[in-house]
């Protein structure tokens, strides 16, 4: 290459659309039909009309349409053949499978939170505390709250971020089982009762009864969650055929 001779690269101008300062209305929309569907005011099987769904949000069809495709991919609404969009159908089976893959998980997370020399208990047993406070008053939404926080401060505290994120996802599908089905005061109690003793065992570095513990709380969970949503599904099965 001859002395003094340079190459110029061919500069290529770089497009990019602005950033709107706000989330876009679609995503606004998907946000308050998700709520609205964890919560149980849109009942699973319901019907998902576009049009009373924009104006109760004061929005046009069209970021609607959106914000339903974002919850179809989420597994929360289906499009169904003649019926149009409607709110999923709680899945037993995918509950299962949730479960079945959460006892590797809670215990794996239980034991390696135990481990950790310096962990300080004292935010989960705050999470503790509220979990109490929502079984004395009756509090459902403040009570699955609280269950959330218990097990998301454990992932946490596991430093494992796939873990997390994995569980994250699920959170919904969880929420919208335990909302159908946790209607037995006695239950509640047991399920903040299993919460303090895996939390004496995780406080007292017990590795392998924090592990224990934590399998059987997952596992019972499974069982009862089965059990009430079978009941519920034989109970509106009997309703449809009176009516």
């Amino acid at each position: 290459m001859a002395e003094g001779f340079r190459i110029r690269r061919a500069s290529k101008k770089v497009t990019m659309k602005a950033i709107e300062p706000q989330p876009m209305v679609s995503t606004r929309a998907a946000a308050e039909i998700r709520t609205a569907i964890l919560n149980g005011s849109l009942l699973p099987g319901s019907r998902v009309r576009q049009e009373e769904l924009a104006a109760k949000l004061g929005v046009s069809r069209e970021p609607i349409r959106k914000a339903l495709l974002v919850l179809e991919r989420e597994g929360l609404v289906n499009n169904v053949l003649n019926r149009g969009a409607i709110v999923a159908p709680i899945d037993l089976p995918l509950i299962n499978d949730i479960y079945e893959f959460r006892e590797t998980v809670e215990a794996y997370v239980a034991g390696k939170v135990a481990a950790l020399p310096d962990f300080d208990v004292g935010e989960l047993q705050k999470i503790v505390a509220q979990g109490r406070k929502a079984v004395r008053s009756g509090a459902l939404d403040k009570l699955i709250d609280a269950d959330l926080a218990f097990h998301t401060a454990l992932y946490e505290a596991s430093g494992n971020k796939v873990v997390l994120e994995v569980m994250q996802t699920q959170w919904g599908h969880i929420r919208r089982a335990m909302l159908t089905v946790l209607n037995s005061v006695g239950h509640r109690k047991q399920v903040w009762d299993e919460h303090e003793a895996l939390l004496d065992a995780i406080a007292n570095r017990d590795v392998a009864k924090a592990k224990s513990l934590a399998t059987a709380h997952i596992h019972g969970a499974e069982s009862w969650l089965t059990a009430g949503l079978q009941n519920s599904t034989t109970q509106r099965e009997s309703q449809a055929d009176e009516s």
